[in-house]
């Protein structure tokens, strides 16, 4: 009988060893750690709007389009969501500021890409009784276009 109790103690002990093995091998599968993760934001930088194609064969009264191109520097796609309207400012031969203006436009659609470029068409005009000096002239409107993330 010394025999059997001696295997069956050595069968609880073994099977009190592996217990205790599983128990610390699965409490190294169930381990945890924290800390922290950390990421920067970018700054948005400034758009800015050319011409594209001149508002062409002004005269008193007339009503032509001007194409302006927006570009979009940022490492992210935007939408233009506004372009002001448009004066002009005095030329340097005596065309007084105001001689064209332009609508401004809202909500256009399209998206530019990450440092692309979109197309935009607004309607340029001419008041109907512009001086003698705005001929042959070339007008600069400042426009100014707000534009938003298009990130998703």
């Amino acid at each position: 009988m010394e025999t059997k109790t001696k295997r069956r103690l050595g069968a609880i002990v073994g099977g009190i060893a592996l217990a205790c093995v599983a128990g610390v091998a699965l409490a190294a599968w169930l381990s945890s750690g924290a800390g922290t993760a950390e990421g920067t934001s970018t700054q948005a930088v400034s758009s800015t709007i050319t011409p594209q194609d001149r508002a062409a064969g002004l005269y008193p009264g007339a009503t032509t389009t001007a194409t302006v191109r927006v570009d979009n520097p940022n490492p992210y796609p935007v939408i233009v969501t506004a372009i002001s309207p448009g004066s002009s400012n005095a030329t340097g031969d005596g065309c007084p500021a105001g001689t064209v203006t332009t609508g401004g436009l809202t909500s256009p659609t399209g998206t530019i890409p990450p440092g692309g470029t979109g197309t935009y068409t607004l309607q340029a005009k001419m008041i109907a009784d512009p001086a003698n000096s705005c001929q042959d002239q070339t007008f600069v409107l400042p426009l100014t276009a707000s534009l938003a993330s298009a990130a998703t």
